[in-house]
């Protein structure tokens, strides 16, 4: 995006503003997506403060973006790993299933808040990887390329990936993939 490519470049030059303006408009993505993929608010509050920080200080060796959501999620990601391996030496050895929590708040009660919550009822029965993919997709609307990069997949296992977390979406509610496409989209709007 242009307005982005010109936001990061101010900040780049220093500018204080551009750099307030970044942490405002994506502060709250960042923290919601450090508790779904870790779960410990303190990992996530001091990673996203350091984040920050690491940004204003180093921004004279930082090169420019033109997605600053996707270089923020990454980055985020990657002091999360690399805060989680030192707090914890364990989890630097683990490769099988990673949580990814889906938690919303309560729809209200009508059709529309029975199928969000049948899809939030649905999505927790999905693997925390197909989870994962899901609101990356859905909810924070990155590419395919982008959830690659983020999930250190291939792009061709995160299309796999993606089309069986829809396909199991699909069976579960019993609907067509035209149907929860449209209430993935809906569930974006109203819980964001």
């Amino acid at each position: 995006m242009q307005e982005d490519h010109l936001l990061w470049k101010a900040y780049l030059d220093g500018d204080k503003t551009s750099f307030e303006t970044i942490y405002t408009r994506y502060h709250r993505n960042l923290y919601e997506y450090g508790m779904r993929k870790w779960g410990d608010e303190d990992l996530v509050r001091d990673g996203l403060q350091d984040l920050f920080v690491r940004l204003w200080v180093n921004r004279g060796r930082i090169g420019p973006t033109d997605n600053i959501k996707y270089y923020l999620i990454a980055a985020l990601r990657n002091a999360l790993i690399n805060a989680s391996i030192q707090q914890d030496k364990r989890r630097a050895a683990e490769v099988g299933e990673e949580p990814f929590e889906l938690a919303y708040p309560e729809p209200g009660a009508s059709a529309s808040g029975d199928r969000q919550a049948r899809l939030v009822a649905a999505l927790d029965q999905l693997t925390g990887r197909q989870k994962e993919v899901i609101y990356l997709r859905y909810f924070e609307d990155l590419s395919y390329e982008q959830i690659a990069s983020l999930m250190d997949i291939s792009v061709k296992g995160i299309y796999k990936l993606h089309y069986r977390a829809l396909d199991a979406l699909k069976d579960i509610l019993g609907i067509s993939r035209q149907d929860l496409l449209l209430l993935l989209a809906m569930c974006k709007v109203i819980f964001s």
